[in-house]
């Protein structure tokens, strides 16, 4: 794992990683370089102003033409003759499309239109040989910043920016570009400084063979990676299935959280460095935040609110999911690694229930050990019985953490009766996970069918223990700083971390209130009986 606050996982340790809690806690906070602070939430992203310059006269099919709405009109881009087309226009004729900062200028008029969820789709035209010629992209790709690719198919290279690891030149395409039907063409904006992440923003173009039914409005965006292009039918979507429960004052409003969903959620490289790729207008860069986010719109789904925003917010959302389901076809996995990973296990989840897709259900609950965060780094111990915190790794690692603070801090008690990381109810533990792990547990059982694919009870029982003990610390044979010796001397407590069982209960960074407010409303009611659709 990476973090900037962070030590090598080698080298002579700073003394400050071998305080204890009490001084990293002065203050009320962890104020210690060595654990990772908890980064303001993201601004909600802003409203989407979506343009495409449709030809002055041309008309595709039986299509009405373009609608002109007072929004619409007053985002036009100055040089269109004829206003944006609306989603209710179904199909219109673009020689450009712009969304947000991006614009493709395309050498013709071609059939275009939007998806459900925005983004836009073209089509090509009875005397354009099958293919659309994109003519140039704006901002332009140049000296590694602004880059793009074509159905991204490689989880461990990115063309979108040379400061972002894994770069690879290669993966750019030239222009002009002649796109085939069901390919993406994804394009990034880079920041102009570098700032955990590279990139500022990311749209998508999907080229489609033939405008798709109702001229896309009813149909999901095809997955940006790989070469599969389904169109799946917002007509599908089982809203049934959500509970309808009663709201709280603390509720974030669906238009907020459906903003928050709006922009392509880019996220399909592995290990933590996909963090640098995660572009700043559309998604948080840090997994924790991303746990956290996309937990609370999950809970907030389930409270009863506006048909139509509820709507929006759940087709924003499955949007991600069957983008995420498409990489993990490619390869991609989330792995537990401290504060980065977690979270995406509900999206698929979640996705597959609302979709009614039981193949999609099946590749989260069938998943091989290592593919989600939320299952590898959590266990049951064979000393405690309970259920842990801690991702896989050596007891010589383990001992290397404890003894010098190098190596990697979330690492598993390798005797299985604590919970690991370099302190128990600190750091990874405390910082970047618990909280996340809370809300992701509530859904869970909020919406008990979705236990039918997630299939196991580690978080939920984790949870409990967290929100209601703390820390883990104590049954406990074992010495600090022993290398794996018996404690034989208890003047001082039996065990590595006597003092800090129950630390730390229900704390934790990267937090919602709306998320913990539910917790005290709904846990109680929540019941451990329920059946699979």
């Amino acid at each position: 794992m990476k973090e900037a606050c962070l030590l090598p996982r080698t080298g002579k340790p700073s003394l400050r990683l071998l305080l204890t809690r009490a001084a990293l806690l002065a203050g009320g906070s962890l104020a210690l370089a060595g654990c990772p602070q908890q980064e303001a939430a993201p601004p909600a992203a802003a409203a989407p102003l979506e343009n495409a310059t449709p030809a002055a006269a041309l008309t595709v099919g039986s299509a009405p033409p373009a609608s002109v709405s007072p929004q619409a009109a007053a985002t036009a881009r100055p040089d269109s003759s004829v206003a944006a087309p609306t989603r209710s226009a179904l199909v219109a004729s673009c020689t450009q499309v712009k969304q947000y900062e991006v614009t493709f200028v395309l050498d013709r008029a071609y059939p275009c239109g939007q998806f459900a969820n925005g983004d836009y789709w073209v089509a090509p035209t009875a005397d354009s040989l099958g293919k659309v010629k994109v003519l140039s992209i704006s901002p332009a790709f140049s000296s590694g910043r602004n880059g793009f690719e074509v159905n991204p198919t490689q989880v461990d290279r990115q063309g979108f920016d040379s400061r972002a690891s894994n770069y690879l030149r290669t993966l750019v395409p030239a222009l002009p570009y002649s796109a085939s039907p069901n390919q993406s063409i994804v394009k990034a904006k880079s920041l102009s400084t570098f700032n955990k992440t590279a990139l500022d923003t990311a749209v998508v173009l999907t080229v489609l063979a033939a405008p798709p039914a109702d001229g896309g409005s009813t149909s999901f965006r095809p997955p940006y990676f790989g070469r599969s292009k389904p169109l799946y039918s917002t007509n599908r979507l089982r809203l049934d299935r959500l509970p309808s429960l009663a709201p709280l004052a603390s509720a974030p409003t669906l238009s907020a959280l459906s903003a928050r969903y709006q922009r392509l959620q880019l996220d399909h490289q592995l290990h933590w460095s996909a963090d640098e790729i995660h572009p700043l207008k559309n998604m948080p860069d840090y997994g924790a935040w991303i746990a956290m986010n996309f937990a609370e719109a999950s809970l907030r789904l389930m409270v009863d609110g506006d048909a139509a925003e509820r709507r929006k917010l759940a087709i924003n959302m499955v949007q991600y999911g069957i983008d995420l389901d498409a990489g993990m076809q490619g390869g991609l996995h989330f792995n537990a690694d401290g504060g980065h990973r977690h979270g995406r296990k509900l999206v698929l989840a979640l996705s597959a229930l609302l979709l009614d897709d039981p193949a999609m259900a099946a590749r989260v609950r069938d998943f091989q050990q290592g593919t989600f965060q939320e299952d590898g780094q959590l266990y049951v111990g064979a000393g405690a019985g309970q259920v842990l915190f801690g991702g896989l790794c050596s007891a010589e690692d383990y001992w290397d953490n404890q003894n010098t603070g190098g190596n990697s801090r979330d690492c598993r008690d390798p005797y299985g009766y604590i919970d690991g990381g370099q302190e128990p109810g600190a750091y990874y533990q405390m910082c970047c996970t618990a909280k996340g792990y809370k809300a992701i547990a509530l859904a869970l059982r909020l919406m008990p069918s979705l236990r039918c694919i997630w299939t196991d009870d580690k978080i939920l029982r984790y949870a409990d223990r967290w929100v209601n003990h703390g820390a883990w610390t104590q049954p406990d044979p074992y010495q600090p700083n022993g290398n794996g010796a018996l404690d034989n001397n208890p003047a001082d407590g039996t065990g590595r971390w006597p003092a800090l069982h129950g630390a730390a209960r229900d704390g934790g960074y990267y937090g919602s209130e709306f998320a913990d407010a539910m917790w005290t409303a709904y846990r109680a009611q929540a019941s451990d009986t329920y059946s699979c659709p």
